[in-house]
């Protein structure tokens, strides 16, 4: 059985914002996630993109099952009931599956079309599985083509046109709670790409105060210096929030770093001016909780769902031509992969060939007394007559592989070629290794 890649996720499609923070994995967890999924040894590649938005574990498998297989790993991974999980997770494999990868990789599944963090968040993840040793032939070339995509239609179209990003949302919806933010102080709680994309955004639209907070200062400083702001520590007290109208939050944290008690004592403090949070982390970092402090107003990432819809408006004409340039380059890849998924079992044959033609030409000049000249000349013609044997076989054998008409059937695409890589396996005796056996 040759590899075949599959892919099972959820994201804010098909799921809330709850279900998405119970199965979405920290940087910590990678490692033992790629070696967990690893000890599977159905499954040979992983690859696990978990962002804000979206948890999706790609994976190239010798199994038909591959989805099953992923499905019940993050099941019991996150210890979510499979039921009740059933009901948010998609799953796709081969040509859909790469044609999602490609959507994802160029924001046509975002939730902002054409937001620009998704390419380096596919990256990211793609690199982590390199690390954890866990990314092999198929995925590497699935990944690797997919940031090419993504790329291209971030060069060919409109569709990254503006400042549109999650951040970019959230400070807009800001500015539709405050009319203006020019008198505000916004305090932003993190100090990732996220964080700092939100304090661009901030300071274009007239902000007269920026505190970063975090929990290690010259991360905040960092982030600070950019855009003349004030560094702070982040404490579990939330003092650095007394002075906050607007309180944005986007970290990598696994538990609530604003709670309702500290909330409360914070706003009394300030006494009970208004206080707009947004959370765009997932997990949460606030307390949903703290929704019902008096005269707090908090906002997740599922409620800025209202402002990305005018959004998806304004980029339809761009997102059809991505759509178009997607399309065409996953069917090419997959076919492509296709015809790759054979290479090795032709390459043992041409070893084979190549072997015997070996041994008998040093027969052959063991017995006759040839000049270098000639001997040059035999050469040339044993490689050229094993080329020629082998050119109609393999030809044929890498056009059953990506035979078009197999696309109306891409679930079984990897079937069609299985007999006769079989066969060659059988007739000439190739070791059944693990590159080359089915």
């Amino acid at each position: 059985m040759m590899n075949q890649i599959f892919v099972v996720g959820t994201s804010h499609h098909t799921a809330p914002l709850d279900c998405r923070e119970r199965v979405s994995f920290s940087e910590d967890q990678y490692a033992e996630a790629f070696r967990l999924l690893k000890d599977n040894r159905q499954i040979e590649e992983a690859v696990i993109l978990s962002t804000c938005n979206r948890v999706e574990i790609y994976a190239a498998a010798n199994s038909k099952d591959g989805c099953t297989l992923l499905f019940d790993f993050l099941s019991d991974y996150h210890e979510v009931d499979r039921r009740q999980l059933a009901q948010f997770t998609y799953n796709y494999q081969n040509l859909d599956a790469v044609r999602h990868l490609f959507n994802v990789v160029t924001s046509l599944d975002s939730m902002v079309v054409g937001e620009p963090q998704i390419l380096g968040q596919v990256k990211a993840a793609y690199d982590h599985s390199l690390s954890a040793g866990a990314s092999g032939d198929v995925l590497k070339r699935l990944f690797t083509k997919a940031i090419r995509v993504g790329k291209r239609v971030r060069t060919e179209t409109e569709i990254g046109a503006g400042a549109v990003s999650i951040s970019f949302v959230a400070v807009q919806l800001a500015k539709k709670i405050f009319q203006s933010l020019e008198d505000k102080t916004v305090v932003i709680i993190g100090a990732g790409e996220m964080s700092e994309l939100t304090a661009q955004h901030l300071v274009e639209n007239g902000v007269s105060k920026v505190i970063v907070a975090n929990r290690t200062y010259e991360h905040a400083v960092e982030i600070a210096e950019k855009f003349s702001g004030t560094p702070l520590t982040y404490d579990v007290n939330l003092n650095f929030l007394v002075d906050a109208d607007i309180v944005i939050t986007s970290t990598n944290a696994s538990h609530h770093l604003i709670h309702r008690k500290a909330l409360v004592e914070i706003m009394r403090k300030r006494k009970h001016r208004y206080m707009f949070l947004i959370d765009i982390a997932v997990p949460r970092d606030i307390d949903p909780q703290v929704g019902a402090v008096e005269n707090a107003f908090l906002y997740n990432i599922d409620d800025l769902e209202a402002v990305v819809t005018s959004n998806l408006k304004e980029r339809g004409q761009e997102a059809e031509i991505a759509a178009q340039i997607v399309e065409a380059e996953a069917v090419k890849f997959h076919l492509e992969l296709q015809a790759y998924d054979v290479s090795p079992i032709i390459k043992a044959l041409y070893q084979k060939f190549q072997g015997i033609a070996s041994r008998e030409l040093e027969i052959c000049l063991d017995k006759a007394a040839l000049s270098p000249q000639q001997q040059k000349i035999v050469e040339s013609m044993i490689q050229s007559i094993t080329k020629k044997l082998l050119h109609q076989p393999t030809t044929h054998l890498r056009q059953v592989a990506m035979d078009s008409d197999s696309l109306e059937i891409a679930d079984n695409l990897n079937e069609d070629h299985v007999p006769y890589v079989r066969a060659l396996q059988v007739l000439f005796g190739l070791e059944r290794t693990r590159e080359t056996d089915v």
